[in-house]
């Protein structure tokens, strides 16, 4: 059976066009659906999250724990969020600090807090004893001379916000992260592959218009006539 011209590259057309559309969609999938890039625009995390730094915040996360930097919803305070700070206490904990110290203590014990800037831990000066009642949190900014958090918001049980105000996790990504290169990769194959999937589309197409199908066999409707 003899096979149309171009119909060899027009299937290579369509394979190359379904996995390349496969290699896009799918790392653009899961990055939507498990992920949310945030901006953060406020001093509030300084040093640790310099002014325009692009966070990559877990949307479907195991659970808040200590030190993790997220994405709040602050309506509680009566404010639009989402804001961006660190949890640096948990229900059950007891979290303070006395004026004058360098650090807060967490269940009586200096709580030690690298990220913090200048190693000021009690800059702006705002003393707080807080006991986090269970299924809520305490929030605080690592620039702590500058961040409107849990210690300026006493009158809402004591500042604490409920675990489902957190809206994101950080995860931690970043460009160079072995995750974001695999995605990386697979979504620049799937683009590379379209625009070669056009190209053999074309030369199918261009490939039928310039060669008919041979035909075998008689051809009806021909009259042949016989020479004596």
């Amino acid at each position: 059976m003899q096979h149309r011209p171009g119909r060899r590259r027009g299937i290579w057309a369509i394979a190359l066009l379904v996995f390349g559309v496969a290699l896009v969609a799918g790392p653009m999938a899961y990055m939507f659906t498990r992920f949310v890039p945030v901006k953060q625009f406020s001093e509030n995390m300084l040093p640790t999250l310099p002014v325009g730094s692009l966070l990559v915040m877990e949307k479907d996360h195991g659970g808040v724990r200590h030190g993790d930097v997220v994405t709040y919803d602050p309506a509680a305070w009566g404010y639009d969020g989402p804001f961006v700070g660190r949890v640096v206490a948990l229900g059950g904990d007891h979290i303070a600090y006395a004026t004058g110290d360098r650090t807060l203590t967490l269940n009586g014990k200096p709580l030690d807090e690298p990220y913090v800037r200048d190693g000021d831990a009690g800059a702006g000066g705002v003393a707080f004893a807080v006991s986090v009642p269970p299924g809520r949190m305490f929030v605080l900014g690592d620039n702590r001379g500058n961040s409107q958090d849990s210690r300026f918001h006493p009158e809402t049980h004591r500042g604490t916000l409920p675990l489902a105000a957190v809206t994101g996790i950080d995860s931690g990504m970043h460009e160079e992260s072995p995750l974001m290169v695999v995605l990386g990769l697979l979504l620049s194959a799937g683009v590379c592959l379209l625009p070669l999937s056009l190209g053999l589309g074309i030369a199918s197409l261009v490939a039928r218009r310039r060669r008919p199908a041979e035909v075998h066999g008689p051809v009806w409707g021909a009259t042949r006539v016989d020479v004596p």
